[in-house]
C-alpha cells in the first residue's frame, strides 16, 4: 500500500477477502481492509469494516485509532473525543495517542512564538 494508486485496489482486494474468510477473519484484517478503503476515499465501507472490527473485539486499540481517524474524517467531533478517551483507557501509550500529544505540544510551541496583531478600527 505504500506505493500507493493502483496499490491500493490491490491491498484492498487481498485484505477483503482475507477480512471475509472465516479463518483469517480479525479485527487486524477487517482494519487492513478499511485502511484500503480509506486510501480510496470510500468512508461508509471504510466505517463498516471498522464497525464489523469492533464487533469482533470492541477493545482493540488499532479499531480505535482507525474508528478516530475516520470519525475525524467525517467531521464527527463528539465521536472522536469519546474514541480517543475508549483508546486512553485501553492502551495510553499507544503510537496515535503519542504522536497526537507530540504534534499538539510542537504545535502549541510554534504558537508560542507569534502574537496575533490587531488593528484598531478608525
Amino acid at each position: 500500500m505504500r506505493e500507493g494508486g493502483e496499490k491500493y485496489q490491490s491491498a484492498f482486494y487481498v485484505f477483503e477477502e482475507l477480512a471475509q474468510t472465516s479463518q483469517s477473519q480479525s479485527p487486524h484484517s477487517l482494519v487492513a481492509q478499511a485502511v484500503s478503503e480509506l486510501h480510496l476515499g470510500r468512508l461508509p465501507e471504510a466505517e463498516a469494516a471498522l464497525q464489523q472490527a469492533v464487533q469482533l473485539n470492541p477493545n482493540d486499540a488499532d479499531t480505535l485509532a482507525n474508528l478516530i481517524v475516520l470519525n475525524t474524517l467525517l467531521g464527527k467531533k463528539e465521536e472522536v473525543a469519546q474514541l480517543k478517551e475508549q483508546l486512553a483507557g485501553i492502551d495510553s501509550e499507544h503510537k496515535v495517542l503519542t504522536d497526537w500529544a507530540e504534534k499538539k505540544q510542537a504545535f502549541d510551541q510554534a504558537k508560542s512564538k507569534y502574537t496575533p496583531k490587531f488593528e484598531a478600527a478608525a
